[in-house]
């Protein structure tokens, strides 16, 4: 009788779920802008990680036979062909392409660097420099807040604009930065303040790809969390850009109104290129550039990008032991939860995993800055320059705030 029962029971179980699976609703975004796990997720993230693991294989196998037919150097004395070629300058053929290079360097004397600038068609750059050497007050390109920028002819088609001047050297291994100006210190816009400055960036760790190397967790995670459809698919290809980033030094001579100041910073390099950006596009991301004390770097964040990816973590960790370099494959840091209304948190923490470890960080902002970029002031951006504590092991880190400030702007006009 008993045995009769749970076969009946069994069917009508497996019906009363199958129904309420089916019928489940799904659950709203947060803010209506960041997904959720609903209920398809875990389907739909076992996929994807399947075939970003796979894609990623297949990669490392071709890099692998390119070095064994002999068509690629080893990537070790030399630099592979694929590398080569990533840090050449791109073709802008499209309306919303870009080209941008980026520096981002901070010692545990404070010293720091941030300098960046964004080919975009029609032979305009956003671009920006800040400078702080040797406890002097930050020092700003004159163009500050603003970054848009018009190139002169004999700058069109290089990372060259108003004296900011990229050069790459050696790919993978050697870039130049020049600036010849003026700057103006922060609290005095009206003062000007004559600066040369010739650095080279020189490389410590491989190149972190995130076309081939992001963490296949991360990425399936968040793509799993949208509503899949052939125009989701499209749109998450059309919107790709592609991004790399290098850990190095860098080393060189700034000269202050006459005095000569010697810089030797860690830093972090950036190239990021394709054929649509548009910063209306990206609600928020925060970005955390990490140089611990014990020689250890290290990138994370979380971008919200609402049309495609709501809550992608990025990032990696650079282990100075053994030089390896890893993806970080999973952070609680929830981009929702800090400073969605832009009052941002000046003391707070977070846990990170990469190459199978766990990293708690603290972090404690000493300093920050605002600027914005694009003609109309698309994008608002913080850079924070912060002390960290990562397990115990000190260090500083420049933190990025990204928001998005059109609807900012079409308030204020409203008003």
């Amino acid at each position: 009788m008993i045995v009769l029962i749970i076969s009946a029971l069994i069917p009508a179980i497996l019906v009363l779920v199958a129904f309420r699976f089916v019928n489940k609703r799904r659950k709203p975004a947060i803010f209506g802008v960041y997904q959720l796990k609903n209920k398809n997720y875990y389907f739909k993230f076992v996929l994807m990680y399947t075939i970003l693991r796979i894609r990623q294989l297949v990669t490392h196998l071709k890099r692998l036979l390119e070095i064994e037919l002999g068509r690629s150097a080893d990537g070790i004395a030399h630099v592979q062909r694929q590398d080569t070629i990533l840090e050449q300058q791109y073709y802008l053929d499209h309306a919303q392409a870009i080209d941008a290079v980026y520096f981002n360097g901070m010692s545990k004397e404070g010293d720091a660097l941030i300098c960046g600038l964004a080919r975009r068609p029609g032979n305009v750059c956003d671009a920006f420099l800040y400078l702080k050497v040797e406890g002097q007050e930050l020092l700003l390109s004159p163009n500050l807040p603003d970054t848009y920028l018009k190139q002169k002819p004999i700058e069109e088609g290089e990372y060259s604009v108003e004296g900011i001047e990229l050069k790459n050297f050696v790919p993978m291994r050697t870039w130049e930065l020049k600036y010849n100006g003026e700057m103006k210190p922060r609290n005095d816009g009206d003062k000007k303040t004559k600066v040369q400055m010739t650095l080279t960036w020189s490389a410590k760790w491989a190149p972190f790809n995130y076309d081939k190397q992001i963490s296949p967790r991360c990425l399936a995670g968040s793509i799993a969390r949208e509503q899949w459809s052939r125009d989701y698919f499209n749109l998450l290809k059309r919107v790709h850009q592609t991004h790399y980033e290098q850990m190095g030094f860098a080393k060189g001579t700034v000269s202050i109104d006459g005095k000569e100041h010697v810089l030797n910073i860690p830093c972090v390099r950036d190239h990021t290129f394709g054929p649509f950006r548009d910063w209306r596009t990206f609600h928020r991301y925060v970005y955390h550039f990490i140089f611990l004390e014990n020689g250890d770097c290290a990138a994370v964040g979380n971008v919200c990008q609402p049309a495609v990816l709501s809550n992608l973590t990025i990032g990696y960790y650079c282990r100075d032991s053994d030089q390896k370099v890893f993806p970080i494959d999973s952070c609680d840091f929830q981009i929702y939860q800090h400073g969605e209304d832009q009052i941002l948190p000046k003391d707070y923490g977070f846990v990170f995993e990469a190459g199978w470890q766990n990293y708690a960080v603290r972090v404690k902002v000493d300093d920050e800055e605002t600027f914005y970029i694009g003609k109309e002031r698309e994008a608002k951006f913080y850079e924070r320059w912060s002390t960290v504590d990562i397990n115990g092991v000190k260090g500083r880190a420049c933190v990025e705030w990204h928001y998005n400030n059109v609807q900012a702007k079409k308030t204020a006009k409203s008003a």
